[in-house]
């Protein structure tokens, strides 16, 4: 008797790859539209709202969701003040963005530099950096931030300056090991025997070939920072009334928990959603770019 054996045809082994790109595509798809809603919520909130944000109405206070008042219908109810929570939710999405992306972008540039010249100087610039990183790593950070609010005082400008430094290390981190072993490379090695000087082969060789990872690192800390400033504003230490973000609406609808869920519930499930698509979208990165593992 003979073994049968199965041989895949090259039609069928096409229609597999035509599957999974289509299912790439999908999830693609899936996870830029909602970047993108966010980002219209950001730059033009005044077209999704449908009531203004800090507008009263005490007599339409502590409504549930699909609500109506004297104001007009209220998508996710009311806050205590008769504030529609909706409206208030869109109009959190800009500065809670804003945050998030210009402290990852402080905090990467900065990581960046630092990785880049102790990965590719080595000797005692990589010793000192390395141990500034560890030092800077080793030290409860969360908690130095809240100390650092409380004695500066809470504000979006001091938060801006102090959320970076949570950051900066894991980007040093990442970059340097990149730029060590980039340095061995053949073309690294090449641009030097030609003449080539530090700053244009950092700039031009290092950097473009670095980029990819630093991509996926900066798409997962936007929504390590979404988290970090919703609870520094939990905590009371981070942005103040009458900016609004997501972690405030968390903070202010808390002591209502039990009469009025949706006040802290809601705001909680559009964070965690988020920072759910951030980090599949910087998985989707790794993938196309080949920076996984």
């Amino acid at each position: 008797m003979t073994a049968s054996t199965s041989v895949e045809s090259p039609n069928d082994v096409q229609q597999a790859k035509d599957s999974m790109w289509s299912f790439r595509n999908k999830l693609w798809l899936l996870l830029i539209i909602p970047v993108v809603l966010l980002i219209l919520l950001a730059l033009v909130p005044d077209f999704f709202q449908n009531h203004d944000p800090q507008r009263q109405n005490l007599r339409g206070r502590l409504l549930p969701p699909w609500s109506t008042s004297t104001e007009g219908f209220h998508l996710l109810g009311t806050d205590s003040l008769g504030r529609d929570l909706y409206s208030q939710m869109v109009e959190g999405t800009r500065l809670t963005l804003v945050i998030a992306v210009i402290a990852t972008l402080i905090g990467g540039v900065f990581g960046v530099f630092v990785g880049l010249v102790s990965g590719y100087f080595g000797g005692r610039i990589d010793r000192f950096l390395g141990r500034l990183s560890e030092a800077q790593t080793a030290m409860p950070m969360f908690l130095v931030a809240i100390l650092l609010l409380s004695l500066l005082g809470p504000s979006v400008t001091i938060l801006l300056l102090v959320l970076p430094t949570l950051l900066w290390p894991i980007f040093a981190r990442v970059v340097r090991a990149e730029a060590m072993r980039l340095k061995e490379a053949l073309f690294i090695e090449a641009s030097i025997a030609v003449g080539c000087s530090t700053t244009t082969l950092l700039r031009t060789h290092m950097v473009p070939n670095i980029a990819p990872r630093i991509l996926v690192l900066a798409v997962i800390e936007v929504g390590h920072v979404m988290l970090a400033e919703a609870g520094l504003s939990f905590l009371g230490v981070g942005v103040q009334p009458p900016d609004v973000t997501w972690g405030l609406l968390i903070a202010a609808g808390r002591p209502l928990l039990a009469v009025s869920w949706w006040l802290t519930i809601l705001p909680g499930i559009l964070l965690a959603v988020t920072v759910l698509i951030f980090n599949l979208l910087s998985r989707q990165f790794e993938r196309v770019s080949g920076t996984a593992g």
